[in-house]
């Protein structure tokens, strides 16, 4: 068994990304909880017709999702309000996600009523596009978008208690740094769970 105080690797690049299946920002230093880096995926794009999130699993549905870019404009702090998010779109607009207009500017991009939303607050709700390729899917789909549930959801309907608490994080945190891999940014086995691997929508 693998003593839990050994190093399990370095982190050469920490990545985070403030809104889920966009691109992020690459960081010196991160806090990391028990629910992660802090910030991370904290906010959402959500339909206002359907309630389902936004995804990069479904790119016929939001095919300029990708192409988006999202940096929180000072560093977030365990147990503080979440500061603004600066949105640039793929058309090179950009947008704060506490401006007024903040959701008419999305939707004018998405072509659809979409809002920014906290993420990490509630369960949610994706659509995910299986491509017509022969044993992609386990199941057999091809060709087919397929309802899935994720964060809170999942474990709401199997009565346990999600893994991260809801609302702004107030949970004990430690930092991790890209540039000292000799001290914080040796992840030991018990924390390795914990940072998210970069690109993941």
């Amino acid at each position: 068994m693998m003593n839990s105080s050994q190093p399990a690797g370095t982190v050469r690049t920490l990545w985070r990304f403030p809104v889920k299946s966009m691109l992020g920002e690459q960081v010196d230093v991160a806090e990391v909880g028990e629910g992660g880096i802090v910030g991370d995926r904290a906010y959402a794009v959500r339909d206002r017709q359907t309630g389902k999130v936004a995804s990069a699993k479904n790119p016929k549905l939001w095919p300029g999702l990708l192409g988006c870019r999202a940096a929180f404009v000072e560093p977030p702090r365990p147990g503080d309000e979440l500061p603004p998010v600066r949105i640039d779109l793929a058309d090179g607009e950009s947008v704060l996600s506490d401006a007024p207009d903040a959701s008419a500017v999305l939707s004018r991009f998405f072509g659809r009523d979409v809002e920014l939303a906290r993420a990490a607050q509630h369960g949610y709700t994706i659509d995910q596009y299986h491509p017509d390729e022969e044993n992609y899917d386990p199941q057999g789909r091809r060709d087919e978008v397929v309802e899935v549930r994720l964060g809170a959801a999942v474990f709401n309907e199997r009565g346990l208690p999600p893994p991260s608490p809801t609302g702004r994080s107030s949970t004990p945190s430690r930092s991790a740094s890209s540039r000292h891999p000799a001290s914080s940014s040796s992840v030991s086995s018990s924390r390795r769970a914990a940072l998210t691997p970069a690109g993941s929508a």
